[in-house]
């Protein structure tokens, strides 16, 4: 599948023109963007499948959370390693190290889930196993979201920063996007076929990384200034962490808690409940891509006004989601969080990243990653507690963070002028 002969995808490459800075950047990013897509579609399908395959096997619901929270936090760990690592020895090793790391714990995955179907083992060592399995790609898969950021902020200037880096955010979208679809075509070849065409892509790409996209090298050896340790509590970038932190807690708290808020709201069955949750999330996906391939590519809005647009955009949303009570009110809801989300994770790192010098993007991406996990781990257990109290009780939640966090940006002296 040639992944860019979509339109969609043809369409976000195709506004590259107007945001990088030379031939060369625009050809390396022509290479980068399918490579990024095949990832966010291998994601995509694997949350489709691996639930009805663990139940298959006997797994609870507890337990493939676990999967995938145990999995977060190596994510969380090793992230900011990897960025400082691609300032070391260039952003293209890094990032074939996390394609090929994403693609062996797809295949090992795979294994464990096709040997328990099989009977070769019990559900007691696959669970575990998996565990296992995920963790390789919260080690080694966070390798490439930091050192890719990194390789877009070596190539634009700060006018175009915002633009470069919601194309990477944006290409994960439309694999997520394109990734059910895909899964389900290839569902008929058997339950695992599309985990093992993620780990082909995965392959395929790093291939295609290796052979043909050009490196700037290590960043940190053109400096003759003493390196120092980015740390978190830098006071250059903790207001952007601490907003990446509210957004992907509400995304993780919406994401987790979404279906059953529109079962017990408007009285749906289980099959209903699951074709309108399907239709929120897409709303939510193609209004996130709507910012960062139309709004952000065109306009080219300063980070601080997009960090600004978004966190309000995201309050309407849910403020329609708390008052609303019919399905077209939700949708709406939801199209104004997919809005301002998708404004909100570009221009809070593009702002993260001119903060900071050049010898240390990678690192700044990779504490981004990390914090930005921090809210997905803490998110859903805060969601879930709250939907037990009042199913409005993690709406009303995230509009307090986000109506909080939209004044923070207002009298932040570092998020209302965004340092160049």
């Amino acid at each position: 599948m040639d992944f860019a002969d979509t339109p969609r995808v043809r369409a976000a490459i195709g506004s590259l023109r107007c945001c990088l800075m030379t031939e060369e950047s625009r050809k390396a990013f022509r290479l980068l963007f399918p490579c990024l897509v095949s990832t966010g579609m291998g994601q995509a399908m694997l949350f489709a499948i691996l639930p009805p395959a663990a139940r298959e096997i006997g797994l609870s619901s507890i337990q493939v959370s676990t999967i995938f929270v145990v999995s977060a936090v190596f994510w969380a760990l090793t992230s900011p390693s990897w960025g400082r690592l691609s300032d070391r020895v260039g952003r293209r090793r890094v990032i074939l190290i996390g394609l090929l790391g994403y693609g062996l714990s797809m295949v090992l995955l795979a294994g464990v889930i096709g040997a328990t179907l099989e009977g070769t083992i019990t559900a007691a060592i696959a669970w575990p196993a998996m565990i296992a399995a995920r963790c390789v790609f919260g080690a080694l898969g966070s390798a490439s979201p930091p050192a890719a950021q990194a390789f877009v902020a070596d190539r634009t200037g700060p006018e175009d920063r915002a633009a470069g880096v919601a194309l990477i955010n944006a290409a994960f979208g439309v694999g997520q996007t394109l990734g059910p679809a895909v899964g389900a075509a290839l569902a008929v070849f058997g339950l695992l076929a599309p985990i093992y065409f993620s780990a082909f892509l995965a392959v395929i790409s790093a291939a295609v990384i290796y052979f043909w996209l050009p490196d700037s090298g290590p960043r940190s050896a053109q400096s003759k200034a003493p390196q120092v340790r980015l740390a978190f509590l830098d006071s250059r970038i903790r207001p952007y962490f601490l907003l990446q932190i509210f957004m992907q807690a509400v995304r993780a708290v919406t994401m987790i808690t979404l279906a059953f808020f529109l079962q017990d709201q408007l009285g749906l069955t289980s099959e209903q409940t699951g074709q309108a949750a399907g239709i929120g999330f897409m709303v939510l996906a193609m209004a996130g891509l709507v910012s960062q391939l139309i709004i952000v590519q065109r306009l080219r809005p300063a980070p601080a006004v997009m960090i600004r647009g978004g966190l309000g955009s995201a309050a309407i949303g849910f403020g329609f989601l708390w008052v609303g009570a019919s399905f077209v009110v939700y949708l709406g809801g939801l199209a104004f969080l997919g809005l301002g989300l998708g404004l909100v994770r570009p221009g809070n790192a593009a702002a993260s990243s001119l903060a900071v010098s050049a010898d240390e993007q990678g690192a700044v991406a990779g504490l981004l990653n990390a914090v930005g996990v921090t809210g997905n781990i803490v998110g859903p257990l805060l969601g879930g507690y709250l939907y037990a109290i009042s199913p409005t009780g993690p709406i009303l939640l995230n509009l307090i963070l986000m109506v909080t966090g939209f004044f923070y940006a207002l009298i932040h002296p570092r998020i209302r002028v965004i340092p160049e």
